[in-house]
Order: C-alpha cells, then structure tokens, then sequence
C-alpha cells in the first residue's frame, strides 16, 4: 500500500474508534437531581405557605396581625412576612412564622428568610451585598419586573449556595406585565445554563399588599412534620411545587409521582388536569402523564412539568438529567 494511502486508511481507522456516532461508544441519560425522589405520597403531608407578604410596617395596607388573621383562616399553615428593608415578626401559634425580609431600594429585590442583616447604606449597595447580610435563605424577587441578562443570574447562583431560586410566580409580574404564566422564560433560561449541576428552584407567592393581592399563587410544602428544620430542608431541596389560582380555583390536584430510573420513566398521578406540558431547555417535549426521559432526544439536562385544570396550574421543580458516555 502507498504510504499516503497508509497515512489516510490510518486517519479513517482513528475517526471510526473515536467518533461518538460509532457503536463504541454508547449515551445514556440518567436522574440525578430528583427533588421528590424520597417521598412517600401516601404519608406526606402538604402545608400551605406564602412566603412574600408585606404590612403596613412597609408599604402594605393591613396590620400584621390582620394579614396573619387572613393567611390562618385561608387554611394556610406557613407564612413570612417579608416587609421592605425590615424585619417584622410576631408570635403566632395557630400558622408557623418565618423570618423574613425583602432587602433592596434601587437593586433587584431579594427575599431573606431565617437569619440575615439589613445592610448599611441600603441605598448605595450592590446585589452581592445583600445576598452576603442573608446566612439563611433567599430568593430573587419578582424577576420579571428588572432586566437583568441571564448570565448575571447564573453568574450568582454559581457563586452564593444559600441563593436557591426565584420567585417565577407574583402578581406584579402576571397582571401588570401581562405574564399570567409568570416568569417561566426567566426560568428555563436559567436552567439551560446551571443544570444538572446547580438546580434552581421556582417560587410562587403573593407579593401580598392588599386584599387584590390574597391567595393568588402559593407553595405546597411537602413535609413529614412541621418545623424549621424540616422547612428549612424543603427550601434547600425543592421538596415543593407553586400554584396558581390567577384564573381561577378550579386546580388540578397530583396524588402522586412515581420514578423508574432503571427505564428511566417519570409518570404524574394527577386528578382535575386538562392539560400536561413537560419542559426542557424551554420547549414542550411531552404531554403525557408518563415521559421517558431516557428515549426522548428532545429532553436534555432537566425536565420540568406544567400541570394545567380548567383554570388553576401547577408548576413542579425541575428534575437533572445526566447524560453519560460510555464505552
């Protein structure tokens, strides 16, 4: 053989051995970040909280011992009162009371929950300050409401692990910007750039100011018990998902989700839905009850899931998808 016939068979053998195309080497895709992987649906108890809601120490209408009258005989059991730039907190026994705040004037607000600090000069500081005076827990607030690029968000959360996610559903957001679906743009945007490694999860409150305000979005806590511990775990590791009643009490209800990572199947047990919409990388991928995440070429490192009734809708947090390559 020619020996410039032998340098390209040479060149065609390595390109065969090393291309991912070739039966050698072999994709596979799997769960790694489940935040509803342990739960025991038939045992796990569901509270009701609002954690952004303001008094009249702020900018809201109502005392703090009204707007806590009204969240208790909504049947909630978990609250935060979140007034601007200061700490409002009063003993309750009847609704379990988080610590909160809402820290910021000109900046991008930012919910503080369990332990933080009002920084010096609020006026003048940047964002990282104020995520630097919360050692507890936060959130961006209302993101839609700023414009903000998508790296700048990444860039903090890669940065602050005790910033876990944003509030994807508020009011201020759904009627006066027009997004009555919230801020799911925002979301998968982020998503695309932090997952499978750093899940962000999605919130969704009241922005609580007035009556206008009452019982629009909420979170459904999953937890064995109730206590700042366990609540504490939940923010961390997802074990939520947000509601909406913007357009109406009629919900969809989820009695349960059930994983077969050997298949690598997801299937909803749900009642009351109209419609299913899975999402990845911000596009529907499924519609169904059950996905198979590991058949599916459309899904790639997360997957989440909108759950829509005749008027209300659930949003879950997102699942990481790992894909390996192996020989």
């Amino acid at each position: 053989m020619p020996k410039g016939m032998k340098r390209l068979f040479f060149y065609f053998v390595l390109f065969f051995l090393f291309s991912e195309s070739s039966s050698f080497f072999i994709r596979e895709k799997e769960l790694i970040i489940n935040p509803y992987e342990d739960i025991n649906w038939e045992k796990i108890k569901r509270y009701k909280a609002n954690l952004h809601t303001h008094t009249n120490q702020s900018d809201g209408k109502l005392k703090p011992e009204e707007v806590i009258s009204l969240y208790k005989n909504k049947n909630y059991s978990i609250l935060s009162i979140t007034d601007h730039n200061k700490c409002v907190y009063i003993y309750e026994k009847e609704i379990f009371l988080i610590p909160g705040i809402e820290i910021g004037e000109n900046q991008h607000h930012i919910l503080g929950y369990f332990k933080f600090q009002i920084p010096k000069n609020i006026e003048n500081t940047n964002e990282e300050t104020i995520i630097e005076n919360i050692s507890g827990i936060s959130i961006f607030a209302h993101p839609g409401r700023y414009k903000k690029e998508v790296e700048w968000y990444v860039d903090l959360f890669k940065k602050y692990p005790n910033l876990v996610g944003i509030e994807v559903l508020n009011p201020s957001v759904q009627v006066k910007f027009g997004k009555i679906y919230g801020d799911t743009d925002i979301w998968d945007e982020i998503l695309k750039r932090t997952m499978p490694e750093k899940p962000i999860w999605g919130f969704g409150n009241d922005d609580f100011h007035n009556l206008e305000h009452f019982s629009i979005n909420w979170i459904e806590f999953l937890l064995y018990r109730l206590d700042e511990v366990e609540v504490k775990k939940a923010i961390k590791n997802g074990k939520f998902y947000i509601c909406s009643a913007i357009k109406g009490y009629d919900m969809p209800f989820i009695k349960k989700i059930i994983f077969n990572k050997k298949k690598g199947e997801i299937k909803l047990e749900c009642d009351n839905y109209k419609e299913i919409r899975w999402i990845s990388d911000g596009e529907v991928v499924g519609h169904r009850e059950k996905i198979n995440y590991k058949e599916n070429p459309d899904v790639k490192k997360y997957l989440r899931v909108e759950i829509y009734g005749k008027e209300g809708y659930i949003y879950l947090n997102p699942f990481g998808i790992n894909e390996i390559i192996s020989h």
